[in-house]
């Protein structure tokens, strides 16, 4: 899109110079995206004159930027800003407010649209700018004239911008962060504003704890990183050598990390594709409120033109998909738990909308699918706590890692005794101590061939780092009961006292105690956890392992910090949508402890993948733990009724899993 430069600068010489009369229609709507656009052009020009940022000085990086996201602050500014749909329904009524709303959010992803050279796009909300701007002189702020123009523009090139995103993403010509992150100079810390996003101060100590950190053992993090992604092949029988591109996603300021990473990866052969590294921001609750604004374009003619623009992206592009190996994964956790506000102002999906987004996404999945192969691929995931866990944060990072680096053989030779027990079920039966509600009968898959066929995954440290769980897919029809969890973090949100009722297999009921009001409870979990389904199947159960990580989280309070990659390892969990093996049940899964198949690699929902494979995966997969002290018992119960325990009073009982109780014995 770089021929839509000269475009660009024309536009943005006109705006620069630009005079907005006090009388003009929505006159403060204009002035924000003015000041937008001057702001991102600002910043285009710096990089553009000092593309290393080794001249401007640190503190007027730092003031270009609070000017830039002062208006989305939500301690100054936000209450007043456009972007808040409350401030904007308040001003121009809920019709044009919400439009409004929307497309000073667009706006705000300028700067990022800016460095990809999305020039194109740019031009697109630039031209709405001005045709908007024309309208209003001309005393029409009317809501179907202003939505036509926006509804135009933003479908306008298509297929030009979505292909241009995919490329992006997935080849390694475009290599904007990857430089950052391999060449940056690190002991200038003005490296980091060359990402062009908020930066809290937490970005910046991570980035001073990591250039302290000592390299050996630095070292040897990535060095186990990568390995661990290797095992992820090796383990399931796939030849990651076939494979051309990794794609390494990091945090911002573990920079030092990743650049030994992406060392690590080219020395055996892959070459390294890096995303914008990511950060919190500054207001997750601007973009909470703004996370259904495609409600404005999405009707059966957007998703068909998409879709069609998809295919022959897909088509064009399909040597690179199927070089894709895929991801490393580096995560954070401790920040500051977020408690939305559900606010009636912000745009929502119409029920007809939430059938179009789930049939858009399975159709894109399909073509995606068709080159991407799951059963060829792979991925390792890792998480670190951020500096904003609390001042304890380098010991909650020292063991952390010692979490993280826990034997995965000695692990798998322990866990390969639970999964001998659970392997002679019919139901595995979960139950929460009283004062917990969770009391669930969980129906396995039929093993016909003991000596030949398991129910569960022997989990390790490979695609999920840390060691320590087993998981299956268990059957639908006959799994019954109440999930309830009194506290978790779940894709960045709290919930206090949810509940989730089953009927054979799929959510019937749920609800939180995180309003007064039960019903905004439940609109709560339906638009964060089902959306755009309004129910969903069990695609796993699973028993975690790791006491060690429950002991460290106890040790540091830090349990409702955690994310899910660990504390999915810290009592049984349930994930509601897709099963772990979404997309590649037909391949062989053989356990790499004993060379047993594994058989429960789908349910009545993914087997209809064959006859209706639109419907049968839901995009989805969202684990929800119940920790080991809210836990009374887990027994295995087979076809002739005998009963056998895997824990009781959160301690497991099956002989040879005694070491596991070590750390909880212990205490913290």
């Amino acid at each position: 899109m770089l021929d839509g430069k000269p475009e660009y600068e024309r536009y943005m010489r006109e705006l620069r110079s630009l005079n907005l009369d006090d009388g003009l229609l929505c006159r403060d709507f204009f002035m924000a995206l003015k000041d937008i656009a001057v702001q991102t052009w600002s910043f285009g020009h710096i990089l553009e004159h000092d593309p290393l940022l080794n001249i401007v000085s640190l503190e007027d990086m730092k003031q270009l930027t609070d000017d830039f996201y002062k208006a989305v602050d939500p301690e100054t500014g936000y209450a007043t800003c456009l972007g808040n749909p409350d401030h904007a329904v308040e001003q121009y009524g809920s019709d044009l407010g919400g439009l409004i709303s929307t497309i000073y959010t667009n706006f705000r992803s300028l700067r990022q649209m800016l460095l990809n050279k999305s020039y194109t796009w740019i031009n697109h909300y630039l031209k709405i700018y001005f045709t908007l701007l024309e309208h209003a002189k001309n005393g029409n702020n009317d809501y179907n004239t202003w939505i036509e123009v926006y509804r135009e523009e933003t479908t306008k090139d298509l297929e030009l911008i979505t292909e241009l995103n995919t490329f992006q993403r997935l080849s390694p010509e475009y290599d904007y962060y990857k430089r950052i992150v391999a060449e940056a100079d690190l002991s200038d810390i003005r490296y980091l504003y060359r990402y062009g996003i908020y930066l809290s101060e937490y970005d910046f100590a991570m980035a001073e704890f990591m250039s302290k950190y000592p390299e050996t053992e630095l070292l040897a993090i990535s060095k186990f990183i990568v390995q661990s992604w290797v095992d992820g092949f090796v383990r399931a029988k796939k030849d990651y050598t076939k494979k051309k591109y990794a794609n390494l996603m990091i945090p911002c300021g573990m920079e030092r990390l990743g650049r030994m990473l992406i060392a690590d990866l080219t020395a055996i052969g892959m070459e390294v594709i890096v995303p914008l590294p990511h950060s919190n921001g500054i207001n997750r609750q601007f973009g909470y409120d703004h996370r259904f604004d495609g409600t404005l374009t999405l009707d059966r003619e957007r998703v068909e033109s998409s879709l069609k623009a998809s295919e022959k992206i897909i088509e064009d592009l399909k040597e690179l998909i199927s070089a894709q190996a895929g991801p490393v994964y580096v995560e954070l956790f401790g920040e500051t738990p977020f408690s939305p506000v559900s606010k009636s102002s912000a745009l929502k999906y119409s029920p007809e909308q939430q059938q179009l987004a789930r049939e858009q996404g399975a159709r894109y999945s399909q073509m995606y699918y068709k080159y991407y192969r799951r059963d060829e691929g792979s991925f390792t995931i890792i998480a670190f706590p951020s500096p904003e866990i609390g001042k304890n944060f380098p010991e909650i990072f020292a063991d952390t890692l010692k979490i993280n680096l826990l034997d995965s053989n000695h692990y798998a030779r322990i866990q390969q005794k639970i999964i001998d027990v659970l392997d002679t079920a019919e139901y595995v039966h979960v139950k929460g101590k009283a004062g917990n509600d969770t009391d669930i009968m969980v129906r396995m898959h039929p093993i016909t061939d003991p000596a030949t066929q398991t129910n569960f995954e022997n989990c390790v440290a490979d695609v999920n780092i840390p060691v320590g769980e087993v998981f299956t897919s268990p059957l639908l029809t006959g799994t019954n009961g109440i999930l309830h969890v009194e506290d978790i973090y779940l894709g960045s949100l709290r919930y206090y006292n949810l509940r989730i009722k089953f009927t054979d297999g799929w959510v019937e009921s749920y609800s939180c105690s995180n309003f007064d009001n039960a019903e905004d409870g439940s609109k709560y979990i339906h638009e964060n956890l089902l959306l755009p389904h309004d129910t969903l199947p069990i695609g796993e159960f699973a028993i975690g392992t790791n006491t060690t990580a429950y002991q460290i989280a106890r040790k540091h309070d830090i349990l409702a910090l955690l994310p899910i990659l660990i504390i999915e390892k810290m009592g049984p969990h349930f994930a509601i949508g897709d099963t772990c093996f979404s997309h590649e049940e037909d391949a062989p899964h053989p356990s790499f402890m004993n060379g047993k198949e594994m058989i429960a690699v789908d349910n009545e929902k993914s087997r209809t993948r064959d006859t209706d494979p639109m419907n049968a995966y839901t995009q989805k997969h969202m684990d929800i733990t119940l920790p080991y002290e809210m836990l009374e018992s887990i027994t295995a119960i087979t076809k002739d009724g005998h009963k056998a325990e895997i824990i009781r009073d959160g301690r497991f009982v099956v002989p040879g899993t005694e070491e596991l109780n070590i750390p909880l014995d212990e205490g913290w």
